[in-house]
């Protein structure tokens, strides 16, 4: 979703049991950022109680684009319920159907087990297990380089693993890359003038794009791809022996498609933030051979900037080193510090 409007005008006498099932985007940005669980609560409770579920509502688990609610068991067992609106609803189906193709395999870092889930209105909710452990974007500045490159290591064997789970054409996931490819390339300039790219960058991505042309792997293997493997969507805990990856969560954005570098950017961009060694060790960590540095580097900066989802000022401004770079070329090294 790009930058949302202040919309909150839009609401009065909000109530969760009568969402409008064909919102406009102002007044479904406006309906997931009303963070009041108690208004949430009457919705929440029936949707509990036509899965069977005896739990309680605690608090909105998060202020992302999506309401998600922490929810308790008499156990004291902890649950998450998302709400994805009609304007989104191909999250609520990707997220579903991929949280069911990893608990069928075996992962070796914890994904949500999906408990229930099922439309309302045209809303899709989905609700999961909680999962150990705490936000990685809360704690990743505070880890030692050694530390970084330790959670790297686990997130390059946890991709590995993920990509190897056998997938189908006819999964709701699946996304014919070429196709995919074109139609960025046909739609991605203007996407970036709306979200105002900086003048500098914006000038040169017509340029960057037309001179540095990717070209589709040749191959007929398929991936499970998360595509927005940051910090926000990693769980760690700390022990002894250093922070240990717990979980990967949020796969409202993930797709099948025979692309697996494409998962490669988010990692280099958002883990390693411009440390060679991290951004390194997950791709050895992956068995990633880089048979041709400039081609390698040349398709992440050009999937970078096509893909589908981010926002790039968030990048120049959050990457160590390219706020001062003018152009793409420049802001490479930085953005993919390849050895």
């Amino acid at each position: 979703m790009e930058k949302r409007l202040k919309t909150s005008y839009l609401i009065k006498n909000f109530n969760a049991l009568d969402l409008p099932t064909e919102p406009s985007y102002e007044l479904a940005c406006a309906i997931c950022d009303f963070t009041d669980e108690k208004h949430w609560q009457p919705l929440i409770e029936q949707i509990c109680e036509n899965n069977d579920l005896a739990l309680t509502v605690l608090q909105r688990a998060s202020s992302g684009e999506n309401p998600t609610f922490l929810l308790e068991s008499a156990s004291k067992q902890l649950f998450y319920i998302k709400f994805i609106a009609p304007n989104w609803l191909f999250q609520y189906h990707h997220e579903a159907e991929a949280l069911r193709l990893c608990d069928n395999a075996s992962l070796p870092i914890a994904t949500p087990k999906l408990i229930a889930h099922g439309e309302i209105n045209n809303w899709g909710y989905i609700v999961t297990e909680g999962l150990e452990g705490q936000l990685l974007s809360d704690v990743y500045n505070e880890l030692t380089l050694e530390e970084q490159k330790s959670i790297a290591d686990q997130l390059g064997r946890f991709c590995l693993q993920m990509h190897s789970i056998p997938m189908e054409k006819s999964s709701v996931l699946y996304k014919d890359w070429q196709a995919f490819i074109e139609a960025q390339y046909h739609n991605s300039y203007a996407r970036r003038k709306r979200q105002g790219l900086r003048a500098d960058f914006l000038a040169d991505f017509i340029p960057y794009i037309a001179h540095t042309p990717y070209k589709a792997p040749e191959t007929s293997n398929l991936y499970l791809i998360h595509s927005d493997l940051h910090p926000g969507n990693l769980l760690v805990k700390r022990s002894d022996s250093g922070a240990i990856l717990s979980g990967v969560i949020d796969f409202g954005d993930a797709i099948i498609c025979n692309e697996p570098v494409f998962e490669f950017t988010t990692v280099g961009l958002l883990i390693a933030k411009g440390r060679t060694e991290v951004f390194q060790q997950f791709l050895e960590s992956y068995l990633y051979q880089i048979d041709d540095k400039r081609a390698f580097l040349n398709s992440l900066m050009t999937l970078t900037l096509l893909r589908h989802t981010g926002n790039l000022n968030y990048l120049i401004e959050y990457v160590p080193g390219v706020k001062q770079c003018t152009n793409w070329p420049d802001a490479e090294q930085y953005l993919f510090p390849l050895p």
